[in-house]
C-alpha cells in the first residue's frame, strides 16, 4: 500500500420525511400569521399584495484555464417566495404598547440538476469538475484493495506531492459509518440532500426550505423608538465589501459561489433575537442607536461544501478525504489495532444557553462621519485543527523524548510492511503535549522556532486529528466619511479578535492562542469616464485588506490561515447603458501571500421590471500554495514536509490558487414577481 493515499465519501440518507415536515410547518406558519386570510380577501388577492420573490436558473460553464475541457459544472434552479405584511389591524395597539407588528418569511427551495445531467458527479467516468482528476494507478490499486470502485473516486489536487483519493459521489459508503456523522458536517448527506441544497453545516435542514422567518415589533418607550425582531434572520454589520471583519454574527456559505455572490445570498440566517433602541441626538452624537443581538440557534460553522458539490472549496473536500482515510489509512498501516490515523472528530459546541452568542452594535453620526461600534462574543465559526494523539516512530533520535508507555505514552506496535515498505516499530496513541520534542536528537540542528514542527514531520507516522473551537470576542469599529463636493466616500473597518484558537504547526498539538487584528480601507466615488460612457457615471470602488496574527510565528508554510501577515487588494467598477437597462460590472482581487488573483465581471440586462439576464466570467490566477502536513510528511512523493494539502483555508487568499482549475462562464436568468 502506498501511504500517500487517503479516502473519503458520504452515504445516502434519504430525508424525504423532512420535506414533508417542512411543508406542514410552512402551512401552519401561514395560517397563524395571516389571520386576515379568513376575514377579508380571497387567497389569490391577498398573495398578490403580500408576496414577492423570484424564480431563476443559474448555470456554470467551466473549463481548465479557459483552454480546454469545457463542461457544464452546475445548473441550479431556485425559487424565492417572500411573504410579508402587518399582523394587526390598522390603528390597533395591543397591550397599549405596540405601534406595528409585522412578519416576514422567505421560502427558498432549490434544485441542483447537475447530478442528473453530468456523470462527473457520481456516475463512473471522469473526475468531478474542477481540480479533480481520475485516480492514478497506485491510488486505484489502494482503493480497490479495500473493495471500492476506483471510478467512484478522484484525486483532488492534480499537482500535489500528496495525492488524495476523494469520493465523487455521496453514495460511497464509509468503512465506519460513524466517521461520517462524527468527523465533520454533511459527510453523511445523501444525493437528495445535495440536489436540494439541504445541508446541516449551512443550517438548511432546520425547517427546510424556510430561509428566513421573523416577527418585527415597533413601539415607543424609554424616551425613544424601539424595534424588536425575533426569528431566523441575518444580522448585517460593518462597511467592507467581500470581507468579514464586523460582519461575523452570521457565518457565510462559501460553497454557494465563493465571494462572487453577495453576502445577502450566501450569509446563513440563524434563529436569534434583535432589540434596538434609537436615542436620537445625544450631545455631539447624532442619530444615536444601540442594539443587542442574541443568537440562540445551534452552532453553525462556515460552509465549505460537501466534497461532491460543484462549488465545494478544496478545504471542504480535504475534510471529508481525511475523515475517510481515518478508517482506511489506520487499518492499512496498523491492521487489527483499531488506530485512528487521520481526521476523526469534530468537537463542535453542543447546544446550551452557555454556548449561545451575544453581541451589541452602536451607530451614530458625528459631523459627516457615520460610525459603527460592535462587540461580538461567541464560538469561532471556523475550527482550529489539533493532534489529539500522535503515532511516533519508536527509533533512536525520536523515542528518547517519549513519555513512558501508558495512558499518555501509548504502546509500541509493528507496522504492516506492505504499507510502509519494511516493518517499523511505532508508538501509537501518544499525547502530543507529553513529548519533549525540542530535546529530540533528530532536530538538534533545527532552529528553535520550528523544532517541534520538524520533529512531527520526521518522527510522526500519522495521528488523530480533531477540530476544536473556543469562544472568542471580536471588537470592531468602522466609519464612512462622505465628502459632498467630490462625492468621495472613504470607508474604514477594523476588528480585534481576542482569545482566538488557531492552527499553528510549530506547536506540539498544532494549537495556538492569538489575537487577530484585521483592517480594511476603502474608497468609493462616482466618476465620469466619457470615452467609455458619455451618459452615465462609473461607480468606482477600491479596498485594501490586512490581517495580523499577533502570537503566531509559523509563517506561510506552517500557518494554515495563510500567513502571519496577509494583504489583499480589491477593486470594482460599475456603470449603466441603454437607459439603465444594461448594467456592467468588472472586478479584481489580488492576494500578496498567495500571489494569486481573481478577475471577472458580468453584464445584467433588465428586460423589464420582472425579467433579467446576467452573463458573467470569472478567471482565477495564481500558483498553488503549500502547507506543513505534520505526521503525514513521510508519505510525500518528494520527501518534503510541505504539500498543497492543508488543514485550513490558507489556499484561498484572493481565490486564485484555490481555484485556478475552475475558470468559468456563468449565466443567471431571473424572473421577479
Amino acid at each position: 500500500m502506498d501511504g500517500r493515499k487517503l479516502a473519503i465519501s458520504p452515504r445516502v440518507m434519504p430525508l424525504a420525511g423532512r420535506a414533508t415536515a417542512a411543508a406542514r410547518i410552512t402551512a401552519v406558519c401561514l395560517v397563524l400569521l395571516l389571520p386576515t386570510l379568513a376575514r377579508a380577501q380571497g387567497i389569490l388577492e391577498f398573495l398578490r399584495g403580500h408576496t414577492h420573490g423570484y424564480v431563476e436558473n443559474f448555470t456554470i460553464l467551466r473549463s481548465d484555464t479557459f483552454k480546454d475541457d469545457y463542461h457544464v459544472a452546475s445548473s441550479r434552479y431556485r425559487t424565492s417566495l417572500q411573504f410579508s405584511g402587518p399582523m394587526m389591524a390598522e390603528g390597533a395597539r395591543p397591550l397599549g404598547l405596540l405601534d406595528r407588528l409585522e412578519y416576514f418569511m422567505e421560502l427558498r427551495p432549490e434544485y441542483e440538476s447537475i447530478y442528473d445531467l453530468s456523470g462527473r458527479f457520481g456516475s463512473p467516468g471522469r473526475a468531478t469538475s474542477g481540480r479533480g482528476k481520475p485516480l492514478g494507478a497506485s491510488n486505484a490499486g489502494f482503493v480497490s484493495a479495500f473493495g471500492f470502485d476506483p471510478h467512484d473516486f478522484e484525486e483532488i489536487y492534480q499537482k500535489s506531492n500528496l495525492l488524495l483519493p476523494s469520493p465523487r459521489s455521496p453514495d460511497v459508503d464509509f468503512v465506519d459509518p460513524r466517521t461520517q456523522r462524527e468527523a465533520w458536517y454533511d459527510l453523511d448527506a445523501s444525493g437528495t440532500d445535495l440536489r436540494l441544497g439541504r445541508l446541516q453545516a449551512t443550517n438548511w435542514d432546520l425547517y427546510y426550505p424556510i430561509r428566513e422567518f421573523y416577527i418585527d415589533a415597533y413601539f415607543d418607550a424609554a424616551g425613544g423608538k424601539n424595534w424588536l425582531r425575533i426569528g431566523k434572520q441575518q444580522h448585517v454589520w460593518g462597511k467592507a465589501d467581500f470581507f468579514r471583519l464586523q460582519d461575523v454574527v452570521n457565518p457565510v456559505n462559501f460553497a454557494e459561489h465563493f465571494f462572487i455572490d453577495p453576502f445577502d445570498d450566501t450569509r446563513i440566517p440563524l434563529w436569534s433575537a434583535l432589540f434596538e433602541h434609537r436615542f436620537g441626538d445625544v450631545g455631539p452624537f447624532k442619530q444615536l442607536a444601540g442594539s443587542v443581538v442574541w443568537v440562540f440557534d445551534r452552532y453553525t460553522p462556515l460552509g465549505f461544501g460537501n466534497g461532491a458539490q460543484p462549488w465545494a472549496i478544496g478545504f471542504g473536500r480535504e475534510l471529508g478525504t481525511f475523515a475517510f482515510g481515518n478508517d482506511l489509512f489506520g487499518d492499512a498501516i496498523f491492521p487489527g489495532e483499531g488506530v485512528n490515523a487521520s481526521f476523526f472528530n469534530n468537537a463542535s459546541p453542543r447546544w446550551n444557553l452557555k454556548n449561545t452568542g451575544v453581541g451589541t452594535k452602536w451607530v451614530w453620526l458625528f459631523g459627516n462621519v457615520r460610525v459603527q461600534l460592535t462587540d461580538w462574543f461567541a464560538y469561532q465559526d471556523v475550527p482550529a485543527f489539533a493532534w489529539n494523539k500522535l503515532h511516533i516512530l519508536d527509533i533512536p533520535g525520536c523515542n528518547e523524548v517519549l513519555p513512558a508507555p501508558g495512558a499518555v505514552g501509548g504502546r509500541t506496535v509493528i507496522t504492516n510492511p506492505a504499507a510502509t515498505g519494511v516493518p517499523l516499530p511505532v508508538r501509537i496513541n501518544v499525547r502530543p503535549n507529553a513529548i519533549n520534542m525540542n530535546a529530540a536528537g533528530v532536530v538538534a540542528g533545527e532552529p528553535d522556532e520550528i523544532k517541534q514542527a520538524r520533529y512531527i514531520n520526521i518522527c510522526g507516522l500519522t495521528g488523530e486529528l480533531e477540530a476544536r473551537y473556543r469562544k472568542q470576542n471580536t471588537l470592531g469599529v468602522s466609519f464612512d466619511w462622505f465628502e459632498p463636493n467630490t462625492g468621495v466616500v472613504i470607508r474604514s473597518e477594523n476588528s480585534w479578535t481576542v482569545n482566538a484558537l488557531v492552527t499553528d504547526s510549530t506547536q506540539r498539538n498544532w494549537l495556538n492562542d492569538t489575537n487577530i487584528v484585521r483592517w480594511v480601507m476603502g474608497v468609493d466615488r462616482p466618476t465620469m469616464i466619457r470615452a467609455l460612457n458619455p451618459l452615465r457615471s462609473f461607480f468606482l470602488s477600491a479596498q485594501a485588506f490586512g490581517t495580523h496574527l499577533t502570537d503566531v510565528k509559523a509563517g506561510r508554510f506552517g500557518n494554515v490561515n495563510g500567513s502571519n501577515d496577509n494583504f489583499i487588494f480589491t477593486s470594482f467598477a460599475q456603470t449603466q447603458y441603454l437607459r439603465d437597462q444594461l448594467v456592467v460590472l468588472v472586478f479584481g482581487a489580488y492576494g500578496v501571500t498567495g500571489k494569486d488573483a481573481t478577475l471577472g465581471g458580468n453584464f445584467e440586462y433588465l428586460y423589464d421590471n420582472h425579467l433579467s439576464l446576467q452573463l458573467g466570467v470569472t478567471g482565477f490566477l495564481g500558483v498553488r500554495r503549500e502547507h506543513d502536513i505534520g505526521p503525514f510528511a513521510n508519505f510525500t512523493t518528494d520527501g518534503r514536509p510541505f504539500t498543497e494539502t492543508g488543514f485550513g483555508i490558507g489556499h484561498m487568499q484572493a481565490g486564485g490558487s484555490e481555484r485556478n482549475q475552475m475558470d468559468e462562464f456563468w449565466g443567471r436568468m431571473r424572473y421577479r414577481f
